[in-house]
């Protein structure tokens, strides 16, 4: 049993906690309720892969982050400025970015457990009309740490 994809999954469950997100889930997303609005903002995990050798292992994730659009978020909206828009879908953007940049910026910093995190992650940003209006990010991390099988 691979002791590493525990501790990866540790460090990554208590970054985003600490960022905000409500909810952290894990496994297939389709079996997730996404109708519940209490659980935004979202953050689901997946694992793609591991690669092991004798010293260490490298855990790849897909990470999602998601959270509601609200069509009628006019409150704080400049409406003189026409590239403004009427919802709240860039603040959307702007916060997940910056919830998962601090999440990422913490694991990077995390020497005492991780080995190497990935340099760079790309956010693939999105929309859709799934049981809400959702839009958020895809990415995918790999976080190397020391292969705790080795004795």
């Amino acid at each position: 049993m691979s002791e590493g994809i525990y501790k990866a999954d540790k460090i990554l469950f208590d970054a985003l906690k600490a960022e905000g997100f409500n909810t952290i889930t894990f496994g297939d997303i389709s079996e997730k309720d996404l109708k519940k609005q209490s659980i935004y903002p979202l953050c689901h995990i997946t694992i793609l892969n591991t690669t092991q050798t004798t010293s260490i292992e490298t855990i790849s994730y897909n990470v999602t982050i998601l959270d509601l659009v609200d069509d009628n978020d006019l409150n704080s909206r400049d409406m003189t400025n026409d590239f403004r828009l009427t919802t709240n879908i860039e603040d959307v953007f702007h916060d997940l970015a910056y919830k998962f940049n601090r999440a990422y910026q913490s694991w990077r910093k995390d020497t005492t457990n991780v080995i190497e995190v990935s340099p760079s992650v790309t956010l693939d940003a999105g929309y859709a009309e799934v049981q809400n209006k959702l839009a958020g990010y895809t990415t995918t991390i790999d976080i190397t740490i020391a292969n705790l099988g080795v004795c």
